[in-house]
C-alpha cells in the first residue's frame, strides 16, 4: 500500500510540473526565455544544493569527505590531496560521497547522512518562492524567482519519495533499504568504508574481510545487498578466484527476487566476463552479450569496457575488432578517478592478455 501511494505522490508531481511548463509557455510571451532559462538553472541548482546537503549532515555526524560530483564534475581527495577529475555513474546526476564514522556497539549515524541532501535543498529551493511573494507587482521579476524555486522543490522532492528499488533508487529508499535490516545497513556501512578504502588506493583483495559478507537470500531483496553483492564479485575476481565469482553471481542472479536494471546489466555483465576467463564459450554467452545493444545504462561504463574486450578476445576470437575494444578500454582506465580502480581493471588486463596469448 505504502509502495503505491509513493507511486502515486510522484505521478502528480510529474504531472502537475508539465502542466505547469505548458501553461507558462501558452500564457506567458513577454518573458518567456528568462522563465525557461530559470527552469534550466534550477536542475543545476537542485543537485549542487542537494549534494551539498548530504555533506553538511555528514560532517555533522562523523562523516569525512571522499569525493563531490555534480553531472561528470567531481572533487577528489587523494593522499591528503584534492584533485578534479571527470566521472559518470550511471542513473545520477550527481553524488557526494563519504567516509563513515567507525561503528559502535553496531550501530553508526546513517539517517541524517542520507535525509541531509533533501532536507537542505528543500529550504534553499523554498526561499526563492518567499522572495518572489515581495515582488508580485514585478511579474517579470516574481515569476521566474516563483518557477526557479518550484521547480527545484519538485524535483528534489522525488528524492524524499522511498520506493522498493524495482525501478528507481534514491535517498529514501537507501534509508528504507537500511532500516528494513541488519544486512541492508551493514551493506551501506561497508559500501561507504570501501569507498574510503578506495580513494587511499587499496585494492579490494587487500580489504578488510569483514567488508564482505555472503548475504542470506531472505536479504536479496534488498538495493543495498544488491551493492555488497557486486563488491563481493570484484573481490574474488581481483583475488584470481573466478570460480567463487561465478557461483556468486549466479547466486544473485537466480535468488534475488528483483534486480534494479543497472544491477542486472552490471550483474549479467560479470556473467560473461567470468565465463569468458574460466573458458565457458556456449551460445548464452553469445546471446547474453549481444542482448546489451538493447541496454544503453552501461554501454559507456568501464565494465561494459572491460567485457567487451575479453568477449572478443577470449569468445569470439576476434583479433581486429578485440585490439579495437581493448584501445576503448585502455581509455577507460585512464579515466578512472580512483586508482585502485584502474589498477583492478589492469590487472584484469593482464589476466586477459594471458589467456589469450595461449
Amino acid at each position: 500500500m505504502k509502495q503505491k501511494i509513493s507511486k502515486a505522490i510522484a505521478l502528480v508531481i510529474v504531472i502537475l510540473y508539465f502542466a505547469f511548463f505548458v501553461y507558462l509557455l501558452q500564457n506567458i510571451t513577454d518573458f518567456a526565455l528568462i522563465l525557461l532559462l530559470a527552469m534550466f538553472l534550477a536542475i543545476p541548482f537542485m543537485v549542487v544544493t542537494h549534494e551539498a546537503g548530504h555533506l553538511i549532515f555528514g560532517l555533522l555526524t562523523g562523516y569525512k569527505f571522499i569525493s563531490f560530483r555534480i553531472f561528470s564534475l567531481m572533487l577528489l581527495r587523494e593522499n591528503g590531496k584534492f584533485k578534479i577529475r571527470k566521472h559518470k555513474v550511471p542513473g545520477t546526476a550527481g553524488q557526494c560521497l563519504m567516509a563513515p564514522p567507525q561503528k559502535k556497539n553496531g550501530r553508526y549515524p546513517y539517517v541524517l547522512y542520507n535525509l541531509g541532501g533533501i532536507l537542505v535543498c528543500a529550504v534553499l529551493s523554498f526561499i526563492p518562492m518567499v522572495i518572489s511573494v515581495f515582488f508580485l507587482e514585478y511579474e517579470s521579476v516574481a515569476m521566474p524567482l516563483f518557477v526557479f524555486g518550484f521547480v527545484s522543490f519538485a524535483m528534489n522532492l522525488m528524492n524524499a519519495i522511498p520506493t522498493n528499488g524495482k525501478s528507481m533508487m534514491n535517498d529514501a529508499t537507501n534509508l528504507r533499504m537500511a532500516n528494513r535490516s541488519g544486512a541492508g545497513k551493514d551493506a551501506l556501512w561497508n559500501q561507504l568504508e570501501y569507498m574510503h578504502l578506495h580513494s587511499k588506493n587499496i585494492r579490494t583483495a587487500d580489504m578488510p574481510k569483514t567488508l564482505f559478507f555472503h548475504p542470506e537470500e531472505k536479504d536479496l531483496n534488498n538495493t543495498l545487498v544488491h551493492w555488497q553483492v557486486l563488491a563481493n564479485i570484484e573481490r574474488l575476481e581481483d583475488m584470481g578466484d573466478y570460480e567463487k565469482a561465478q557461483a556468486e553471481t549466479s547466486y544473485i542472479l537466480e535468488k534475488a527476487p528483483f534486480l534494479p536494471q543497472i544491477y542486472r546489466d552490471l550483474f549479467e555483465l560479470e556473467a560473461i566476463y567470468i565465463s569468458a576467463v574460466l573458458g565457458n564459450d556456449d551460445e548464452r554467452i553469445h546471446a547474453s552479450f549481444q542482448s546489451f545493444d538493447k541496454r544503453p545504462l552501461v554501454k559507456n561504463t568501464i565494465n561494459f569496457a572491460r567485457v567487451h574486450w575479453a568477449y572478443l578476445s577470449l569468445c569470439k576470437k576476434d583479433e581486429a575488432a578485440a585490439n579495437s575494444a581493448r584501445k576503448t578500454y585502455e581509455a577507460k582506465i585512464k579515466k578512472e578517478p580512483y586508482l585502485a580502480s584502474a589498477d583492478f581493471e589492469r590487472r584484469q588486463m593482464a589476466q586477459i592478455d594471458a589467456l589469450a596469448e595461449r
